[in-house]
């Protein structure tokens, strides 16, 4: 499996710095570009969360319960329904803090609040959702393999 050469982050970093030696990828390497988060095993019970740091900011992967209808938006494996996305509000970009027991994220800065199973905005001033991410199971482990659509 192949890990990161460059992410997202560092790319634009060197382009901004007149970077000309970025290394290519083939189209091949650049369709198996993932990031790892954790094992699915770790997931025992439903809101069982991994924070991660992914290439756009802190992100986070979690157990939530089964929908009442089919989702193709989560990661469905063995009745385990798992789901990721930036923490990043997108008002203006602050770090929201972690699910409360109300299952809800709450940006610090203006108040919007999300919903912790699709990041979908609850209340507040921000008015689009947080970026999910798509994952895949691979030999065990969780992957983030880029955002939703």
């Amino acid at each position: 499996c192949l890990e990161p050469l460059m992410n997202r982050r560092s790319v634009l970093k060197a382009l901004a710095l007149g970077g000309s030696s970025l290394p290519l990828l083939t189209q091949a390497q650049a369709a198996e570009y993932a990031f790892k988060i954790a094992p699915l095993a770790a997931f025992k019970a439903e809101w069982d969360a991994v924070e991660f740091d992914w290439t756009d900011g802190p992100a986070l992967l979690l157990r939530v319960p089964k929908p009442a209808a089919p989702d193709k938006t989560l990661l469905e494996v063995s009745g385990v329904h798992l789901t990721a996305y930036l923490r990043v509000c997108t008002h203006e970009g602050c770090t929201v803090k972690l699910p409360n027991a109300d299952r809800r994220l709450e940006c610090p800065c203006h108040s919007s609040v999300f919903n912790a199973i699709d990041g979908s905005p609850h209340s507040g001033i921000a008015g689009s959702s947080l970026q999910r991410l798509r994952l895949e199971l691979r030999e065990g482990d969780v992957y983030a393999v880029g955002f939703l659509a």
